[in-house]
């Protein structure tokens, strides 16, 4: 199992994104759950609370009070479990980054076929632009938030990307001559879909896309 670092800011612990060897096993893997004390589940509350209140309103516009409110939890267990705001912030974003590359793994699995492998990448994140909540791709949204032009956030989502463009690269055949700059313009059209589903600047941006790497994809060797 492949760990990779995110960073070691002072956020009360080592934060890190988990994920399996792209090639061979997929990516994300979530560790069992432990014996379910209330402090764990005060815990998990508090990460579903700020996650869903994130993504509503942007990481930036929302305070420990109104996390702590909407838990109907204490602030004193927020900072039992986290040492800051930062701390939590980065916490919600590293669970959905792990949740993101676990589906991702089911989704291009589920095709025997290159096409199919791609195809169903696409309709993983084109199935979340029907929510009411949806705002665009949550992890750019987060790293635009944050002061540091390069602090956590911007490293938890700088190592997705990375996560998710080898993803695509697994789901492209290995006899493709020009396989890695193939990945790179998929990334770019899928993300670029992704920001449009939210702008509604086109019409049905996830199927224009689709359309679009199947074209790269014909023309590539």
């Amino acid at each position: 199992m492949l760990v990779i670092l995110i960073s070691r800011y002072k956020l009360g612990r080592s934060v890190s994104l988990i994920s399996s060897d792209i090639g061979s096993q997929g990516a994300g893997h979530m560790a069992k759950p432990g014996k379910d004390t209330g402090a764990a589940a005060g815990k998990e509350r508090l990460l579903e609370t700020a996650r869903r209140l994130f993504l509503r309103h942007g990481a930036s516009n929302v305070g420990i009070n109104d996390v702590t409110n909407a838990a109907g939890v204490a602030k004193m267990t927020l900072y039992n479990n986290f040492a800051s705001k930062e701390a939590l912030t980065v916490a919600v974003y590293e669970e959905m980054a792990s949740l993101t590359l676990q589906a991702l793994k089911r989704a291009r699995s589920g095709s025997k076929t290159e096409e199919g492998r791609i195809e169903a990448i696409f309709d993983l994140f084109g199935a979340a632009t029907g929510n009411s909540d949806y705002r665009g791709c949550p992890f750019i949204h987060a790293s635009l938030q944050e002061a540091q032009p390069e602090g956590p956030l911007y490293s938890l989502v700088q190592a997705y990307k990375k996560e998710l463009r080898a993803h695509i690269l697994a789901a492209l055949e290995e006899e493709r001559s020009v396989r890695s700059e193939l990945a790179d313009q998929i990334l770019m059209l899928l993300d670029g879909a992704v920001t449009e589903a939210y702008i509604k600047g086109v019409a049905d941006p996830i199927n224009v896309a689709k359309r679009a790497v199947a074209a790269l994809m014909r023309c590539g060797a």
